[in-house]
C-alpha cells in the first residue's frame, strides 16, 4: 500500500492538544483525533505515533516549524516516514522549513483497517542541536486507541544543567518523586495543565519551574533543556 504527497506551504492550523511522544519504534504513542502537537530534535531523535487507519482513504497532514539559532532563522528538513506495523511498506517524505511553517500530507486508499505508525525524523545527529515543532492530524477513515492517562513527566531523563550538583541520570516516578543515579532525591508537581508546566523540587537545590516538550523533556523559560528525556 503506497501513500501519494503533496506539500504546501505557509498553511497554519491553531490550537491543539499536546501529547506524550514515544521515542521507541517498537511502541509508539497513540495517536489522538485533531491536532497532535510535539517537538523533534536531533539530539534526541525520531518519535513515533501509531492508529489505525481504513478501509476507506485515510489522511496524515504533518506540519513542521524549524527552530531558530541565536534568534536567526534556520533551514531544516525532517522525514515524516508512514507504514504499516509489519513495514511491508513504507512512504519516506521529507519536509523543510526555514522558519516558516511547511505542510505535507499522505493520502491513501486502504482497502482493509490497518494499523499505522508514523515516525517523525529529525536531521541527522550533528554538533548543532536542530528540529522543531511540528503538528500531526489524521483524518479520513481513521481509529484512534486510547489515551494515556498517565501523567506525561513520568518517565527517565538525563540532568543536563540549571543545578549546582551533578545528579546523573533521574526517574520521575508516578507517586510524584524523582529518584536520581547520584543518589539526590525530590519531588515534582503539576503546575499548569495547559502549558505542562511543572515545579521541580531537588532535595537541598533551588526549586524549579519547568515546562515539558514532549519528545524533549524539561525546559526553563530561555527553552534551555535541564532534563533530557532519555529513550
Amino acid at each position: 500500500m503506497k501513500f501519494s504527497f503533496c506539500c504546501v506551504l505557509g498553511l497554519m492550523l491553531l490550537g491543539g492538544a499536546v501529547a506524550a511522544q514515544s521515542l521507541k519504534p517498537e511502541a509508539p504513542a497513540p495517536l489522538q483525533a485533531g491536532i497532535n502537537k510535539g517537538t523533534v530534535d536531533s539530539i534526541i531523535g525520531s518519535h513515533y505515533w501509531s492508529f489505525s487507519g481504513g478501509p476507506g482513504k485515510t489522511f496524515v497532514h504533518v506540519k513542521f516549524t524549524s527552530m531558530g539559532l541565536l534568534g536567526n532563522a534556520t533551514r531544516t528538513t525532517i522525514t515524516a516516514v508512514l507504514s504499516d506495523a509489519a513495514n511491508t511498506w513504507h512512504t519516506p517524505k521529507p519536509v523543510t522549513s526555514d522558519g516558516k511553517e511547511a505542510e505535507i500530507t499522505f493520502d491513501g486508499d486502504l482497502k482493509k483497517t490497518t494499523k499505522l505508525i508514523l515516525k517523525i525524523a529529525p536531521p541527522p545527529n550533528g554538533l548543532v542541536r536542530a528540529g522543531g515543532d511540528y503538528q500531526v492530524e489524521a483524518t479520513g477513515a481513521v481509529s484512534f486507541a486510547a489515551k494515556s492517562t498517565a501523567d506525561p513527566i513520568i518517565g527517565a531523563y538525563k540532568q543536563m544543567g540549571g543545578y549546582t550538583k551533578e545528579l546523573g541520570t533521574c526517574k520521575f516516578n508516578a507517586d510524584g518523586t524523582m529518584v536520581s543515579t547520584s543518589g539526590i532525591g525530590g519531588k515534582w508537581s503539576l503546575f499548569d495543565a495547559g502549558s505542562q508546566t511543572y515545579v521541580i523540587d531537588v532535595q537541598d537545590q533551588e526549586r524549579q519551574s519547568l515546562q515539558l516538550r514532549p519528545g524533549r523533556g524539561l525546559c526553563d523559560q530561555s527553552d534551555f533543556v535541564l532534563f533530557q528525556l532519555l529513550r
